[in-house]
Formats: C-alpha cells, sequence, structure tokens
C-alpha cells in the first residue's frame, strides 16, 4: 500500500475519488430506472405479471455473477479498468433493452446493465479501502454511498416522467447516453499500476456463475410452477451442491477468486449477514410498491418515481451524515439506530390499504431509505477493516455480491407475492402480509448486533494507526477478528 500511495499524491488520489462518484452517480441513475418501466414492458409484449421474474434474473445475474471476476480484474489490472468495462456494459445494454425485437433479447439487455452496475458499485468503496484510513476513510466511504443512492433517487422519477411522456424505451435510451458520460469521466481516472498480477481462478469463476444460477432462479420457478410443485428443488440442489465445491476448490487456491479465508472474519460475514437481512426487504418493498401503486390504486408511474425517490434521499442524506460522525460512535450503537428507523417504515407498511394516501407511503419509504442508508457506510468500513489491501477489490466486490443477492432474492419473492396474491384477488394484501415477513428478517438482524465490534479498524484510529477512542469516547472492543 505504501507504494501505490507514493505513485499517487493526495490531490491526484482525492481528484480520481470524485470522477470516480460522479461516474457512478450516473451508471447508479441508469441502473435505476428499469422499475417504472417493468408494467408497460410487460403489457407490449403481452405478458403477465409472473414474466417480471424473468427480466428481474436477467438483471441480478449480471449484478452478481460476474462482480467476483470484477473484483479480481481490480486487483490484477486496476480498478479503472473494471468501471471502463461498467460504463460500455451499460451503453450495450440499454441500446438492446431499447431496440429489443422479442422479450428474450431485452433480457439479455438487462442481463448487461446488471454487469454494468456491478462493476461500479464496490468501486468508491475499494478505493477509500486502499487508498484513505480515519476520517477520511469514513467521509469518503459515506460520499460514494451518497453519490450512488443520488443517483437511484433520480433513476425512477426521471424513468417514471420519460415513460408517461415518451414510452418506456424513450428511458433505456437515455441510460446509453449516461453510460457514455460516465465512460468519459472514467477515463480522467488515474491508473495505478498493479505490482503482481494473480492468476486467475478460472474453476472459482465457473462455481461461482453455477452457485449464483441456481440460486436466483429458485424464485423464478416456484413463481411459474408453484411452491408445492417442487420443480424449484433442481434449482436448489445445484445451489447447494456447487457451493460446497466452490468452497473445497476456493480453499486450495493460492490466490482464490472469493477470499475463503477472510469470509470467516466476523468483521467480514456478520455485517453482510445483516446487511443481506435488511436488503431483502429494502427491494423487496420498492417491487411491490410499483405494482401497489400502479396496478391497485390505479396511479401513474410518476407517482412510484416519487414514491422511490424517497427512498434514495432518505438513503442518501443518512450515508452521507452517518460516514461525517462515524468516528464518534460506536458502531453497534450506529447499526441499531439505523435498523430501527429502518423497521419503522417497514410497519408502516403493514397497515395500509387502497385509499392509504400518498403522503403516508411517502413518510413510510422515507424511514426505510434513512434507516438503509445510515447502516451502510458503517457496514462497508467494518468490512473492509481487516482486509489485506492487496485483496481489497476482491472483498469490496464479493460484499456487494452478497448485497446484490439480497436484493435480487427480495425483488423475485416481492414480485412472486404479487403475482399469488393477484391470482387470488387480493391483491392490496400483497404490501401488507409481505412486510410482516420483513419485520422478522429486521428482528433477526437485530439478534445479530451482539457480533458487531464497537471499535472498527482503519476509522478509529488516526493516520499513523494509533488508537484514537480516547477522543471518541468509544470502549476499547476487544471482539473483533476471527471466529
Amino acid at each position: 500500500m505504501v507504494n501505490q500511495l507514493n505513485a499517487l499524491d493526495e490531490k491526484s488520489i482525492n481528484r480520481g475519488f470524485y470522477f470516480i462518484c460522479f461516474g457512478a452517480f450516473f451508471i447508479m441513475l441508469s441502473l435505476a430506472t428499469h422499475l417504472p418501466a417493468y408494467p408497460h414492458i410487460l403489457a407490449e409484449f403481452k405478458l403477465d405479471a409472473g414474466y417480471a421474474v424473468w427480466m428481474q434474473l436477467g438483471l441480478a445475474l449480471g449484478l452478481t455473477g460476474f462482480q467476483p471476476l470484477l473484483g479480481w480484474l481490480g486487483d490484477s489490472f486496476g480498478l479503472k479498468l473494471v468501471i471502463l468495462i461498467g460504463a460500455i456494459f451499460m451503453v450495450l445494454g440499454s441500446l438492446m433493452v431499447a431496440f429489443s425485437p422479442a422479450f428474450w433479447i431485452l433480457v439479455i439487455g438487462l442481463f448487461l446493465k446488471g454487469v454494468a452496475g456491478a462493476a461500479v458499485a464496490p468501486a468508491g468503496v475499494a478505493y477509500a479501502g486502499k487508498f484513505m484510513v480515519g476520517d477520511k476513510r469514513g467521509k469518503a466511504i459515506g460520499t460514494f454511498m451518497a453519490f450512488t443512492m443520488i443517483g437511484a433517487l433520480f433513476g425512477p422519477l426521471i424513468s417514471g416522467a420519460f415513460v408517461d411522456t415518451m414510452g418506456w424505451t424513450s428511458s433505456f435510451l437515455l441510460t446509453a447516453c449516461l453510460g457514455a458520460l460516465a465512460f468519459i469521466l472514467f477515463l480522467t481516472v488515474p491508473s495505478v499500476v498493479v505490482e503482481e498480477r494473480k492468476k486467475l481462478d478460472y474453476l472459482g469463476v465457473l462455481f461461482v456463475l453455477v452457485v449464483l444460477t441456481g440460486l436466483l432462479t429458485i424464485p423464478t420457478f416456484i413463481n411459474n410452477y408453484g411452491f408445492t410443485s417442487g420443480m424449484w428443488l433442481p434449482s436448489f440442489a445445484v445451489f447447494a451442491i456447487s457451493l460446497v465445491l466452490l468452497i473445497i476448490v476456493e480453499k486450495r487456491q493460492k490466490a482464490p477468486l472469493l477470499d475463503i479465508n477472510y469470509a470467516r472474519n466476523r468483521n467480514f460475514w456478520v455485517p453482510n449477514l445483516i446487511a443481506a437481512l435488511i436488503f431483502i426487504g429494502y427491494s423487496g418493498v420498492m417491487y411491490i410498491l410499483t405494482f401497489f401503486v400502479q396496478d391497485v390504486q390505479g396511479k401513474a408511474a410518476t407517482t412510484v418515481g416519487v414514491l422511490q425517490m424517497a427512498i434514495f434521499l432518505g438513503s442518501s442524506l443518512a450515508a452521507f451524515f452517518s460516514g461525517r460522525i462515524i468516528k464518534r460512535f460506536s458502531a453497534r450503537f450506529m447499526l441499531g439506530i439505523g435498523i430501527a428507523l429502518f423497521a419503522s417504515g417497514i410497519i408502516m407498511l403493514t397497515m395500509v390499504n387502497i385509499e392509504t394516501s400518498f403522503l403516508y407511503l411517502f413518510i413510510s419509504m422515507g424511514l426505510i431509505g434513512v434507516g438503509s442508508g445510515f447502516n451502510t457506510p458503517v457496514i462497508k468500513a467494518i468490512i473492509v477493516s481487516d482486509a489485506n489491501p492487496e485483496r481489497i477489490n476482491v472483498v469490496t466486490f464479493t460484499n456487494t455480491v452478497i448485497e446484490s443477492i439480497a436484493q435480487r432474492l427480495g425483488a423475485s419473492f416481492a414480485l412472486v407475492a404479487v403475482a399469488l396474491f393477484a391470482a387470488r384477488g387480493n391483491q392490496i394484501g400483497a404490501m401488507a402480509n409481505t412486510s410482516l415477513i420483513f419485520i422478522g428478517l429486521i428482528v433477526l438482524a437485530l439478534g445479530f448486533l451482539i457480533l458487531i465490534p464497537n471499535r472498527i479498524n482503519g476509522i478509529h484510529e488516526n493516520s499513523e494507526g494509533v488508537k484514537d477512542l480516547e477522543r471518541t469516547g468509544l470502549e476499547d472492543d476487544r471482539t473483533t477478528g476471527s471466529t
């Protein structure tokens, strides 16, 4: 890491970070535009709501299947190459969706858009974890997450307006232009010479793809054939068997695609588990909201965009604020506050009905966004706290894989719930009843708070690496490390 810091002065590091932030803003904005278009896409291709699961599957495979490989590319060839790939895939995927002559080609386009998000979403965290410490790291992580969430904030709103006025294809032409703009910004990020390139773990790449394909197709088969049919069991078997083989293969690799050793560290798996439980509800709520507002309440796609804006606005502001105060409070306290705020928003959704006001839904979405965003910098900081700087991209991209899987499972679960309740003639119950399940996941997440350290390495230390607990008022927590 010292050599890397010598190669770049502080000004270059900061300039590169903000170019990544602005580029990520455009990519995440582009990634968030598809939701308001879903009902219109299905209507054009004369398909029912259940087919939205296939669109979601294409996006999910792109977001998750290649993130470990992208992390390896970042460690071996530099982060700049990875984010440039992401911008290119956003342009290609958007154009493929906009001009798709068939539904399945559209799914492939969404897959490419997912790969673009996978390449860019962890970039700022990896950059901050490699080059920054103390207050600078906390502020950088909070700032980057705020940029990505602000992008997601405007995505549904802009897309809803485009869909309502110019048709759903116009929103994807817009994202192609935004991808090109991100590419130009990423070109200005300084290149960092990688001292040692690691051999690609081909078996790891293969088994990761098989694991994720098996996992992500489970909701698809449940939606198409029903849970009692058992048609989802082969996917579950593929997932379980390939996961075991993946762990065996990765343990034998000198430079594994997934850092299995670090995965056993409590500072990796506990915050990832909490994030996954939260993100299932976070994503699931947004997808149910789309169909509830448009199909049940009969409101325009722009209304969905404004409500989703409340989520992303709350997330971005909370992440920005959280990154600036993270050093003053214990990680456990910060996460507890965030989870409580998130839970309050979900609880409100258990009482919705067809007459529920826009203001009520807006407040609920805002609380969900604030709670989730407040937690994000804390979780990211804990995850990179003990990571090897030479493997920082693998660690951060693996974390994003887990979060993306949780979000995709939440989205797929929500779409399945919408289809099931619609089939029973009770679309109103999809929102309220599914929210009860999300509350159960929140309670489970609270149970893991005891395993979160109070002090975060790399945050609650000064730039020389000296413990700075006296000034922050934190206890010296010795519970960190591997289990």
